[in-house]
Formats: C-alpha cells, structure tokens, sequence
C-alpha cells in the first residue's frame, strides 16, 4: 500500500476513548510509538501532529457502528479502475475478495483531502461498504476487531483486496478491448 494514512481506536474500561493515528508527512516504516499522535473523537490533540485526513478518521468512528480502525492509502491500480469508471465487483475475484470487501465497494466522489465534505463523504460510504474507492484519490477502509491493531490488520486486509480486484477489472478491460479490437 502506498502513502496514506491509518488510525485505530481505543476504548478502556472507564469509558475514555482514544484514536491514535499516523503522523502527517511522516514515512510509515519509519514510525516510532512517540510519532503516533493520539486524540480524542471531538478533535482535541492530545499528542502529535495527526494526519492531514484526521477528519476523515474521526467521522468514521462517529459514524460508522463498530468501527475499530480505519486506513486510507492511495492505491494506484484503484485509482485507475475507478478513473476508468470500471465496475469494482468483489464477485470477479471469488470468495477472498467477498470476504475481505463484505460483497460491495463505495465511491466518494472527487473531493479536496483533508476536508471536512470529503470525511463526511467517506463516512457515508463506509455506512454502506467496508472499503471505498475516493475518486482521483485513493481507498480507505474500516476493520472492526476489537483488538486495535487486529482492526488495522483487517482494514488493510480490504484494501489490498480491493486493490487486488482493481487489477483484475484492469486486466479484464484490457483484455475485452484487445478481443473487441
């Protein structure tokens, strides 16, 4: 997955709850504990500098029931299928690609990062699907274990997915193209 961003949330036993998410600018597998900033779902910074798509993330966990991690990244072959206008049908690629994308993929439309209309958008998206295409963008997808870091494995889980069934719509409108023509 490339660039983009990952959050998970934290509930304790007294009823806190805490997002901690990828810094902004920052290299992930270059990321230490102390990078990571941590804040609250109304947007108090209690640690860090949180990704530029901090709204995005938090109006997930306000929106989206049971959502436990949400991970955004800008996945190339995703980004071109959907440019293309191709269809994102878990059904090409089987069981795993249902499995992991729970049957459905969403779009967002084309919106400025880092905003609040494309968070609210995302959020929307997520409601219905647990991956979603951000049009000239790139993907984001919820996971929603209970353990936190189980939750960002199962979001990326989704996006690889996703990514894995764009490439197939690629290949597929390629190969149509080269048989039509």
């Amino acid at each position: 997955l490339r660039g983009g961003n990952a959050s998970a949330l934290l509930r304790l036993p007294d009823g806190s709850v805490f997002v901690y998410i990828t810094p902004s600018g920052a290299v992930k597998p270059r990321l230490s504990e102390e990078s990571i900033a941590v804040m609250s779902l109304d947007g108090y910074t209690y640690w860090g500098r949180p990704s530029s798509e901090y709204r995005l993330h938090l109006e997930v966990y306000r929106r989206v029931p049971g959502a436990r991690a949400v991970v955004h990244a800008h996945n190339p072959a995703t980004v071109q299928a959907a440019r293309l206008e191709l269809r994102l049908d878990p059904g090409l690629l089987g069981v795993e690609a249902r499995y992991y994308l729970g049957g459905c993929v969403s779009r967002v439309p084309p919106l400025e990062p880092g905003t609040q209309q494309l968070a609210e958008a995302a959020a929307e998206a997520l409601e219905r699907c647990p991956a979603a295409v951000m049009e000239g963008h790139g993907a984001v997808a919820v996971g929603y274990a209970e353990d936190p870091v189980a939750a960002v494995y199962e979001a990326v889980d989704r996006l690889e997915a996703l990514e894995d069934l764009a490439r197939a719509a690629l290949l597929e409108a390629q190969a149509g193209r080269r048989l039509g023509g």
